[in-house]
């Protein structure tokens, strides 16, 4: 299973990526694998710590939760989800291309992970 990591340094060294990458995965959802479990009112504009609190940290269970954002090299960015309660569920690990002006294109999936 995809494990919940701290993100929010790299979120915010990177933050105009991370937003465009939250902004696509939030617009394109029924595109993207596992997106039936992103939440239609995923707020997208918060502040990093206060997103990371209510997305990411405590107790998970049946959540939909934001597990990772990582940066590879300066031109592409990987973010993780889940929402997985006992029997049901499921995750992706998303791949997006980082153009020059911090805008994103989705690239395809890593991890594709079902309960």
């Amino acid at each position: 299973m995809i494990q919940v990591r701290d993100y929010r340094q790299t979120a915010a060294e990177n933050e105009a990526v991370f937003r465009n990458v939250l902004m696509d995965l939030k617009n394109n959802c029924a595109q993207r694998p596992m997106g039936i479990y992103v939440p239609e009112d995923l707020k997208v504009d918060l502040p990093i710590d206060e997103f990371f609190k209510i997305y990411s940290a405590g107790q998970r269970m049946g959540i939909f939760t934001i597990c990772d954002f990582q940066m590879h090299q300066p031109n592409s960015a990987r973010l993780s989800f889940k929402d997985v309660a006992f029997m049901s569920g499921g995750g992706a690990e998303l791949e997006y291309l980082v153009k020059e002006d911090k805008s994103v294109e989705y690239q395809g999936h890593g991890i594709i992970v079902r309960s």
